[in-house]
């Protein structure tokens, strides 16, 4: 399995999430801004489906 420019951006976001989840804990923790949660858990799934995705898949003839 060969890494791709994508699985880069993945693992980069999910490096990024380390830091972005306590800004996100404590906005909900002091705010109770719960609209902030969705962003966040669809940003973590598109980092793990970038990181994990294996690319396009090519038809041999």
């Amino acid at each position: 399995m060969a890494f791709h420019w994508f699985n880069i951006v993945g693992a980069l976001m999910l490096l990024s999430t380390l830091f972005l989840n306590e800004a996100v804990y404590l906005n909900v923790w002091y705010d109770s801004n719960f609209a902030l949660i969705v962003p966040a858990i669809l940003y973590v799934g598109l980092g793990v489906w970038l990181s994990l995705w294996g690319g396009p898949r090519h038809q041999e003839a």
